[in-house]
């Protein structure tokens, strides 16, 4: 998961979003409006570079540019927008008009995936997932049905529209030939699971009963403060990875899921925990807060239902790989590459959470994950300050150490 650079200011941003999608084609067309915040000078966005922008328009619109730039995060080349408004008013209202093919990763002849990880939608340089208030129509041909991290507030053949707050990356839309629908309620926790294309088998049954599980542990171990009441799953049938959402909601986009597994049933444990875990700057060494802290978690569900083995034998193999990790405070993830990066931000970081918990005990650990979740914490020096008011400076200190060596 890729997450946040700060918490969402006083006004959010809002998005409106038309997304037409041609399945029998694998491509769309998007108009996205943005009214944001600004400050003086140019405004910039970011658009992936497969897709084609028609048009760029706005009230105060002045001028605007697109030119290519490599990103050294992403390690990819990217569109930029770079946007003169003719005033210098604090919120600004544009439209971007444009269109492109699905990647491949992201479709089947029957499917045709939005989320995330597809990289659809502009997004502000840095504030990709910056909380907006978004209201999204989407457009199919009638024999498709449309699914989001929520029911739409309104649905009609051919026509399926949703509104609601989230990061703005994670706006999401996922058309299918037929969706099926699982969900259950417990301990006041509803959860639903939408399948694509394919009708629930056993592990999907076994999937349901374990989050149920995993949500009431995490609740009361350190989301108490802000609990999860609700909890959507989306299953594209399509093999390419897991992927947690802040609003409440993941995808599990494998065609073998089994809960039976460790293995999977630590990638559930940590997919549900970026409820919590995603306020860290995404394309900085603070992602150790989203990553890090929700690779532990999968952990440590694991030695909470007493797979005490599975536990030791994963903890191990992140303690060989952060071994030899360089230091995580200041760690330039644009320096270096993918399997580098997991090394220090997943592996590294779940292996310091490990040790603090491990010197301060149970109690005062869940405290300082509680404080944590419930702050939306988004920088290590934010995190240092609460396992001060938790324990002591001599721990903060000690911490500090260790994150910097």
């Amino acid at each position: 998961m890729l997450l946040t650079t700060h918490l969402a200011c006083a006004v959010r941003n809002k998005a409106t979003v038309e997304l037409t999608i041609r399945p029998e084609t694998h491509s769309f067309s998007c108009r996205y409006t943005l009214e944001a915040a600004v400050s003086p000078g140019p405004f910039l966005l970011t658009v992936n570079k497969q897709f084609t922008v028609a048009k760029v328009t706005g009230a105060a619109l002045r001028a605007y540019t697109a030119t290519p730039f490599f990103d050294n995060y992403q390690k990819d080349t990217l569109r930029r927008l770079t946007l003169q408004f003719a005033n210098a008013k604090p919120r600004q209202t544009i439209t971007v008009e444009y269109s492109g093919k699905i990647g491949e990763r992201y479709y089947t002849d029957s499917l045709a995936d939005f989320t995330a990880q597809a990289n659809w939608l502009p997004t502000i340089p840095n504030q990709e997932y910056e909380l907006v208030d978004y209201h999204l129509t989407v457009h199919v041909p009638p024999a498709y049905q449309v699914i989001s991290t929520h029911e739409p507030v309104r649905a009609t053949p051919g026509t399926y529209t949703f509104a609601g707050t989230g990061p703005n990356i994670e706006i999401t839309a996922m058309a299918a030939r037929r969706f099926t629908k699982l969900a259950s309620t417990a301990d006041q926790v509803r959860v639903t699971l939408y399948k694509a294309n394919r009708p629930f088998n056993a592990n999907d049954t076994l999937l349901l009963a374990d989050a149920h599980k995993i949500i009431a542990y995490q609740n009361r171990q350190f989301g108490s403060k802000d609990p999860i009441r609700t909890f959507t799953f989306l299953l594209p049938s399509i093999n390419r990875s897991a992927s947690g959402l802040l609003d409440n909601a993941a995808v599990i986009a494998y065609l073998t899921f089994d809960t039976k597994d460790p293995g999977d049933l630590m990638i559930l444990a940590h997919e549900i925990s970026h409820k919590w875990w995603g306020y860290g700057v995404w394309n900085t060494y603070d992602n150790w807060l989203n990553e890090g802290f929700a690779s532990y978690s999968g952990l440590l569900y694991l030695k909470a239902v007493g797979d005490t083995a599975s536990f030791q034998k994963e903890l191990t193999k992140r303690q060989k790989s952060a071994a030899t990790a360089p230091a995580l405070i200041n760690f330039d993830v644009t320096k270096y590459d993918y399997p580098s990066l997991r090394r220090v931000i997943y592996d590294k970081g779940a292996v310091t959470l490990f040790e603090l918990h491990q010197r301060v005990g149970d109690a005062q650990f869940f405290r300082i994950l509680t404080e944590t979740a419930a702050a939306k914490v988004a920088t290590t020096q934010a995190f240092l300050a609460i396992v001060e008011r938790q324990t002591n400076r001599a721990t903060r200190d000690w911490l500090a150490t260790k994150l910097g060596t």
